[in-house]
């Protein structure tokens, strides 16, 4: 069985966010609910989120979902689970996503809001996928995806679609999960949506890439990062940069490697992502030692050592 959690990570750098918020929460959460209802609670928290302040999100949500429970609104409460799930996801709390969304997922069960269940059961096959529970991943993906076919909501079905192809693929049922890739990425071609055009591009190439079909990985990478350079997507196109680089450097295409990690490197300390950032380096460093260049080999890995000393980075195996 192939692991697939890591993949997820670079689909969550290629889609920006649908809307900015342009005035700020107020810099200090409450200390009780007070007279704000849950839903105005859950507002304040959403505001945070998208400011990506997560410890003032989780505070509010978390004074949501008491103000739920105590007033006994069902709804609410599976609501709140759902964005402090969320939230956890964010910050690579798995476990904790993970016990929200089997709380949530049963209350919303029972609920005629469609939608609102197929959200949460895209996201509770996303954290499964990423905890190694590609069964329970695919089964809530599966359901996910006809919940949001029924409702004619083509933006949810695209994105449950994209992470159920990279699941099957994973787990060896080829044809079908490509399939279903490539549906996604001619349905969000079709509507225009360029966001997820670029994360069904991005998952046919890593989909390809697990199979080891470079040469096919390597034409969809290419055409992400069209996309995220027409939508001035920084993050997903350092991300892509540094997949490119990689499959070059397989290739023997050392050159060209190089060229496509310093871009990566460059868009990282942009952005001050160190762990793409280190990434880069690391690759850099090998490629310079495979063209005899000791100097800028030694420098690199210098300088990727400081950034995983500094930040503690995890080094995983798709990186």
């Amino acid at each position: 069985m192939i692991a697939v959690w890591g993949l997820f990570v670079l689909l969550l750098w290629a889609q920006s966010p649908a809307w900015s918020l342009h005035y700020s929460a107020p810099g200090q959460p409450v200390s009780s609910g007070g007279t704000l209802t849950g839903h105005q609670l859950l507002r304040i928290g959403e505001i945070h989120e998208h400011q990506r302040h997560f410890h003032e999100a989780l505070t509010y949500y978390e004074l949501a979902l008491s103000a739920f429970r105590e007033k006994k609104q069902t709804g609410g409460v599976a609501q709140a689970l759902v964005k402090t799930a969320q939230v956890y996801e964010r910050q690579g709390k798995l476990q904790d996503a993970y016990a929200a969304l089997h709380e949530a997922v049963p209350i919303l069960t029972g609920s005629s809001d469609r939608i609102a269940r197929a959200r949460a059961l895209t996201l509770m096959g996303h954290v499964s996928a990423r905890l190694g529970f590609p069964e329970e991943a695919e089964e809530s993906l599966t359901r996910a995806v006809a919940l949001f076919d029924r409702a004619k909501e083509r933006h949810g079905w695209n994105e449950a679609s994209v992470q159920l192809g990279l699941v099957k693929v994973g787990e060896g049922v080829t044809e079908q999960g490509l399939s279903l890739l490539q549906q996604a990425w001619e349905e969000a071609r079709d509507r225009r949506d360029t966001g997820q055009q670029l994360a069904a591009a991005v998952a046919l190439g890593h989909a390809h890439r697990l199979l080891d079909r470079p040469q096919e990985a390597r034409t969809y990478y290419a055409d992400g990062l069209v996309l995220a350079q027409t939508m001035r997507n920084m993050r997903a196109e350092a991300a892509l940069q540094l997949r490119l680089a990689e499959l070059e450097s397989d290739a023997g295409l050392l050159a060209e490697g190089v060229e496509s990690a310093t871009r990566a490197l460059f868009l990282s300390q942009t952005l001050s992502d160190p762990e793409i950032e280190a990434a880069a380096l690391t690759l850099l460093a090998d490629l310079y030692r495979r063209l005899e260049r000791a100097d800028e080999a030694e420098e690199s890995t210098r300088r990727a050592l400081s950034i995983y000393r500094s930040r503690r980075i995890t080094v995983h195996g798709g990186r």
